[in-house]
């Protein structure tokens, strides 16, 4: 049988009149789902000495979102196109400077000359892939004490020292602080195949003062160190240096061809020399807090590279704070027996949470735990720390909900700013930019951001500089033109077959496309009380990878840096205001941006949110359900899929208004990619139609048997009571204005495609 190839493009003009849905048919099927959160899930501190403690896991399909030795980018994104080394192909670029050459070619060219002087000794030998200085050949440091870093504790009033120590678990562990003795709160083995336990010990501080301090683990004993803490200011003001992936032992094609392979003693030495430069700069704005985006190294189970990554006076004498990146779940292939409790061994997390680590006992016996996350508050700031390889938005929802809760109650008030700080960038500019996994955490992560007043959103992972729009939850529909800035015609948009391979986007038939987030642009480098989130997405702060800039005019930007320059941001926080610079090692101010907040916004931040109206997005849906469809199984899940995300957005009671209207000309936009078969809304039919050709017609609710439900992208707590809408419009609504006219036929063949929207 014949398959009717008309697309039913709808176009509806005005629709008139409210939908008032009959109170009995509301409350009979709207549906209410609740984010159940775990009690107890945030650990409160202990001074016991604690152990690992881990159950065997029998689940084959746990997916914890960290596919091994991969950055998640999923298919070549025409970098060959995007960037050439003398900058002459500028494709996106959003920049105005004209710059000589990027940071990556002023890196390679500044070598370091202990590391060349090895190069030349060793002939190339010491930074030859997989050689004698190479993977599980670095060189780690093997001192008695190592490794030893300082950590935020609960708040400014509270810091954590870990460290490292040869041998097996000693109770005769100490921290000397301040001339007051203190023992470990946890000490375990660790997986270093060198042999060490490490120890943690937490201590009371008044900020503003320094102190002195060591650590003793049986007969040995570190040097005397000294903690500078930093006093608040006027107004609980204090400053943070932000700081993108170091990734030390990283690489790519570009230091490949100096002879400096990733995970190679060369690349180690060289990315330490670089960082040194970014701390440097950072070390003479003296802030209060050193806060790094994870990827912290290149493979954690590489000893060598975490051992140099912490070889800085920086961890012993200043507070440095960091997330889990994809990398330091990577561990060294060639090791069966190496647990990977690496990060949680290094670093101290207060208020840890269980929801977002992952804890089981690998086949061979080996231990595996990634930490949660955890949260910590410094002045009127709270710091949301999310272990982002963990999938599941859910898991974060809980965590924030309940921190924030538990968090405010000990505060006594609203804290001025909320800051989420992961490391998978969901709006980043580079090539990671439209990986699957990071267009998940866009339709995803958003709506929860917002809805629990979440200020900022500091990530990495793409190795570029982005500062987005104010972003708000919602689909959109644009033109390419404007979602991209890139001409479809531009054989860097990798149009085919419908569909864009660069931006990893389906491109429908009237050549728009579907985007996810709804960015607000205040314009100027100042605001005053602004609506949504902001998302920043930092370089590589070691500069010891860059990626290409793919999407430096995507709908979300408001400032990308194409250069490829080692950067970070000092991030400035008082009660009323908060600001961004941006610079480079050398103190070159890039970008600058500033939020002010009133009193009153602090008090209630929900206090400029738009009254919502959903009645014509509701009477839309509920015109669009008594259509008939074609009956084959794509054509089908297409419609469902179409309709279901649309009711996702009546449902939400947290839907913003401008998602809300967005969601019809989404809705429409999808619908040009079903079939109908209906002859009171078809003028003419082709001339070429076969008389005989019975396409089976379905009726909506038939097409709901037939084919399971759909969940729709998860807004977390996407279905809470809502008199504005019901599941059925059809039987919850008492009255429905008809559509206007104005319902446009575009007679042409079936848009199919299998890819995502």
């Amino acid at each position: 049988m014949k398959k009717n190839n008309i697309v039913i493009a709808l176009a509806f003009a005005t629709i008139s009149s409210l939908v008032v849905p009959s109170t009995a048919n509301a409350s009979e099927s709207t549906k209410e789902t609740q984010v159940v959160v775990a009690e107890n899930a945030i650990d409160t501190q202990s001074n016991e000495i604690s152990t690992y403690t881990i159950e065997e896991s029998n689940d084959e399909n746990i997916d914890y979102g960290a596919d091994l030795f991969e950055d998640e980018v999923t298919f070549p994104k025409n970098e060959k196109n995007t960037r050439k080394s003398d900058g002459t192909n500028k494709f996106n670029r959003a920049t105005e400077t004209e710059r000589e050459t990027f940071g990556e070619d002023k890196n390679v060219v500044n070598i370091d000359p202990d590391v060349a002087k090895k190069l030349e000794e060793t002939d190339g030998e010491y930074g030859k892939k997989n050689g004698e200085y190479a993977n599980n050949n670095l060189k780690a440091i093997t001192v008695p004490i190592k490794n030893i870093v300082v950590n935020p504790g609960q708040n400014e009033n509270e810091v954590a020292i870990t460290w490292f120590a040869k041998g097996e678990v000693n109770k005769n562990s100490k921290l000397f602080f301040g001339g007051v003795e203190y023992a470990p709160i946890r000490a375990r083995k660790t997986g270093d195949s060198n042999g060490y336990s490490t120890y943690t010990a937490v201590v009371k501080v008044t900020p503003g003062k320094s102190y002195e301090y060591y650590v003793q683990t049986g007969d040995y004993k570190s040097e005397v160190m000294t903690l500078t803490t930093k006093a608040l200011g006027e107004n609980n003001s204090f400053n943070v240096a932000y700081m993108g992936d170091p990734q030390v032992g990283s690489g790519d094609s570009v230091w490949d061809s100096k002879g400096l392979y990733k995970n190679s003693q060369a690349k180690v030495d060289q990315d330490k020399v670089n960082f040194e430069k970014t701390i440097k700069k950072a070390r003479e704005l003296d802030p209060h807090i050193y806060l790094s985006m994870g990827d912290n190294v290149e493979i954690a189970g590489y000893e060598g590279e975490y051992d140099y990554f912490l070889d800085n006076d920086l961890f012993k004498e200043r507070i440095f704070s960091t997330v889990m990146g994809n990398h330091e779940t990577y561990m060294d292939p060639e090791d069966d027996n190496q647990q990977n409790t690496v990060f949680s061994d290094h670093f101290y997390l207060p208020n840890e949470s269980k929801l977002g680590s992952k804890e089981e006992k690998a086949e061979d016996g080996s231990r595996i735990y990634h930490s949660g996350d955890y949260y910590y508050t410094y002045g009127d700031t709270l710091f949301l720390m999310i272990n982002s390889n963990e999938g599941d938005a859910s898991v974060h929802e809980a965590f924030i909900k309940e921190a924030i809760a538990k968090a405010t109650k000990e505060h006594g008030k609203n804290f001025s700013w909320k800051v989420a700080s992961f490391h998978h960038a969901p709006y980043s500019t580079a090539t990671h930019t439209s990986d699957d996994d990071i267009i998940k955490r866009r339709q995803q992560l958003v709506s929860i951001f917002n809805e629990n007043a979440i200020d900022i959103v500091l990530n990495g992972h793409d190795h570029i500089y982005s500062r987005s729009k104010h972003m708000l939850s919602g689909e959109q529909v644009l033109t390419f033109m404007d979602a991209y800035g890139t001409d479809p015609k531009d054989e860097n948009a990798g149009i085919e077959d419908g569909f864009t391979k660069t931006y990893n986007n389906k491109v429908y038939n009237d050549g728009k496309v579907i985007v996810d987030g709804i960015g607000i642009d205040y314009e100027g480098n100042s605001v005053t009380n602004p609506r949504g989130t902001l998302f920043l997405t930092m370089s590589a702060s070691a500069g010891a990878k860059f990626y290409n800039p793919i999407g430096e005019d995507q709908w979300f930007v408001n400032r990308s840096l194409d250069d490829r320059s080692q950067l970070f941001s000092n991030l400035s926080f008082s009660k009323n205001e908060f600001k961004i610079v941006t610079m480079d090692p050398y103190g070159n101010v890039v970008d600058t941006y500033t939020i002010n907040k009133t009193d009153d916004f602090i008090a209630n931040p929900l206090m400029n949110q738009k009254e919502v109206s959903k009645a014509k997005l509701a009477e839309f849906i509920a015109e669009v359900e008594k259509l008939e469809v074609v009956s084959t199984k794509e054509n089908i899940n297409t419609y469902n899929e179409a309709i279901a995300k649309a009711k996702n957005v009546l449902r939400y009671e947290m839907s913003n208004q401008e998602e809300v209207d967005a969601a019809i000309e989404v809705l429409k936009t999808r619908l040009t990619a079903v079939e109908f078969k209906d002859a009171k809304i078809i003028s003419e039919k082709p001339d070429n139609e076969n008389k005989d050709d019975k396409a089976e017609k379905v009726e909506v609710k038939e097409v709901k048997k037939e084919v399971a439900s759909i969940k729709a992208p998860a807004k977390a707590v996407e279905a809470k009571k809502t008199t504005a809408s019901t599941d059925n419009p059809k039987t919850g609504v008492a009255s429905l204005s008809a559509v206007a006219s104005g319902l446009t036929v575009a007679i042409s063949g079936l848009f199919a495609t299998k890819k995502r929207k």
